[in-house]
């Protein structure tokens, strides 16, 4: 097997399509016959905003319960219980490797009750807002092992809700991801966003926009899109996109909110080395997110760089500092494993097999069965001898 097959079986997993992958993620993650399928639940939380108990869903991560010290982003919907299954799809499948194109996070959405006791009062964007920060956020960091890097999405009828927070609680979330929202002239968003726009030069955030061929307010997005390119402050990072599709348009979006986080392999920052690689996640981790953005598949393709240039040592060294960075991820032990069978040295090649399986089943990651198989066929080459 040679060094980039984990590389290309990643691009292989990216290739497919979602609805797909859904199904197949139902089948196999509740493969056993008669069980339940259990994608999330719903919390019964004490409302100040609607004074009365509210419902909301939550789907943890699939990793959540093994890794007991692993805290995680937290990915907000403003929607209905409609929707829950397939964004929790989209979400497992961009982050089925833990890692890669996004990291796993914490989902939580409204259920279709709490929407409509949010709507009965007038559809305000401030009343959506205002029971995340009052009611749902500080019970989601109190209960649950939360990142400070929190996203807010939503669309069309809740669409003004991710706007109107960046406009007035622009630090209560760091990315904002709106498709095809309905901005309604009388929602005066549009104009309060250029005055955000131009007296706040130090706001650091994401935005995200898509609208469908068939927008309902198409005018009011041109002119936020032309307020963004006059006007959008140097750490606003925004981009526009057209989708006809809730789950391309999302897929696109959350790629975009980490897209930071990925290098090419042929970057310069990882072709600099070990220290310019850890110090651009650094960076990264301190400006953007606010906490620790992890440099490991930077670091695998610094050592397959330095593999396929028949640096063999110099790639262990890198891998040794990839297991010692993450001794939790499966593939940082997959790929010195590769590293030494290529080497020749199959007994240790053998232990670092055996450790990649072991976590990627407590994990109940992706490359569960495929570790497992490359232990197996190792282990059975070595009995042969």
């Amino acid at each position: 097997m040679k060094l980039f097959d984990i590389v290309k079986q990643k691009n292989i997993n990216k290739s497919r399509q979602l609805p797909f992958i859904f199904v197949l993620w139902l089948v196999s993650f509740f493969a056993l016959a008669n069980e339940p399928i259990v994608i999330g639940e719903t919390l019964i939380i004490d409302s100040k905003i609607l004074m009365k108990k509210a419902s909301i869903n939550i789907r943890l991560p699939v990793s959540y319960q093994a890794l007991e010290q692993k805290r995680y982003p937290v990915y907000f919907k403003l929607g209905t219980d409609e929707d829950f299954a397939s964004t929790a799809g989209t979400l497992h499948e961009l982050s089925h490797n833990q890692e890669d194109p996004m990291p796993e996070t914490i989902f939580v959405s409204l259920t279709t009750e709490t929407a409509v006791s949010i709507i009965n009062r007038g559809v305000k964007s401030e009343d959506f807002i205002n029971f995340l920060e009052t009611d749902v956020i500080p019970y989601i960091d109190k209960h649950y092992r939360t990142q400070p890097f929190r996203i807010l999405a939503s669309g069309e009828r809740f669409g003004m809700a991710p706007l109107y927070g960046l406009i007035h609680k622009p630090k209560l979330f760091q990315a904002y991801i709106m498709m095809n929202p309905w901005i309604t002239d009388a929602s005066g968003l549009v104009s309060d966003f250029e005055t955000f726009l131009k007296s706040n030069k130090d706001i650091s955030a994401f935005l995200w926009l898509s609208v469908s061929g068939e927008s309902r307010e198409t005018q009011n997005h041109q002119k936020i899109l032309s307020l963004l390119q006059q006007h959008a402050p140097q750490k606003l990072t925004w981009k526009s996109a057209q989708f006809d599709q809730y789950v391309s348009a999302l897929s696109s979006a959350l790629v975009s909110v980490f897209a930071d986080r990925y290098l090419a392999s042929d970057s310069p920052v990882i072709s600099a080395g070990v220290q310019s690689i850890k110090s651009y996640y650094q960076q990264l981790s301190e400006n953007k997110y606010g906490y620790a953005i992890s440099s490991e598949n930077a670091m695998r393709a610094l050592g397959i760089a330095m593999f396929n240039k028949e640096q063999v040592k110099k790639a262990i060294e890198v891998f040794q500092i990839n297991i010692k960075d993450y001794p939790d991820s499966p593939h940082v032990y997959a790929v010195m494993a590769n590293v030494l069978t290529q080497d020749g040295d199959l007994t240790e090649a053998l232990a670092m097999r055996k450790i990649a399986s072991e976590l990627a089943t407590k994990q109940n990651n992706a490359y569960d069965s495929y570790y497992k198989q490359l232990y197996t066929d190792l282990k059975s080459k070595l009995s042969a001898k």
